[in-house]
């Protein structure tokens, strides 16, 4: 298969008190011959049912946030005559992503879904320019994602995909390796100020598993953690599973500029052992 898929082991949890969040458990429901329009119809619902909360409101404010700071900040390199008033740009140029799963059999990717489009419509960023890849997408789901006027890509990128202009990268709970990979295509620090991440956070990463895994599977990850600045997404989600260890990282220019010329020079070509692989990758 020429693609890449996210494995992952499900920590058994204890049960929650009274009051807690609810847990979706990776919830798998029964998608036989289920229809794009019904299946459209189940992602609105899930869109809608977010846009309505706390937590969405409370999100738009810190993703608007990260993304100013990363579109003023390209628009002041390429724009001579920019005033220096406070026009507030928002809008990246394109939303990418990696790794969502089938969302018409897991709730956990349907919600996640359901934000994106969510964030898309408040954003209005231009139909084409939300690209995404799955191998393990259906023919239905692709069918879905075009009528939301989302690009489905057909080349495996390998999460390399190298920025010129302000993109958001949405990973919810991918691979570390994919992680590293994106970073290896922007190993710059002319070109990874212009990316913002959602995913798992790097310093939960870096402080939870053991550096020789993280040299092995995720050594971008470990060196670029110290300069990244993580904002946690809220915690008022109904699922607490859907978001849970989510941040969204960007990555100052103040704090890229602060490292040596040899901290940019020293990134070879990633390799993973077979049992660090966390996607498959491109044939």
């Amino acid at each position: 298969m020429d693609g890449f898929q996210v494995f992952s082991r499900k920590k058994k949890g204890k049960r929650k008190s009274t009051g807690a969040p609810d847990i979706l458990v990776n919830t798998t429901l029964v998608s036989d011959n289920i229809s794009d329009t019904n299946l459209r119809r189940k992602v609105n619902l899930a869109r809608d049912s977010i846009t309505c909360t706390d937590f969405y409101t409370d999100f738009k404010a810190k993703i608007k946030e990260c993304l100013n700071k990363v579109t003023c900040i390209y628009h002041e390199e390429t724009t001579e005559s920019q005033p220096k008033d406070q026009i507030q740009y928002v809008v990246p140029d394109e939303i990418v992503s990696y790794g969502l799963g089938n969302f018409a059999e897991c709730l956990i990717a349907r919600y996640q879904l359901a934000l994106l489009v969510a964030l898309r419509d408040d954003l209005q960023v231009p139909p084409n320019s939300v690209l995404l890849y799955d191998p393990k997408f259906l023919s239905v789901e692709k069918d879905v994602l075009t009528s939301f006027g989302f690009q489905v890509l057909k080349e495996n990128e390998e999460a390399k995909r190298c920025c010129e202009r302000p993109t958001l990268f949405y990973m919810p709970h991918c691979g570390k390796s994919l992680y590293n990979n994106l970073l290896f295509a922007n190993w710059s620090p002319d070109r990874l100020c212009h990316v913002v991440i959602i995913g798992n956070s790097f310093t939960n990463m870096v402080q939870n598993l053991p550096s020789s895994t993280l040299k092995r599977c995720a050594p971008l990850v470990m060196n670029i953690q110290p300069f990244t600045e993580e904002v946690v997404f809220p915690g008022n989600f109904q699922y607490q599973d859907v978001f849970n260890d989510t941040v969204i990282h960007v990555f100052p220019k103040d704090n890229l500029s602060k490292t040596a010329v040899e901290f940019w020079e020293d990134c070879s070509t990633p390799t993973y052992d077979e049992d660090d692989l966390e996607f498959i990758p491109k044939s």
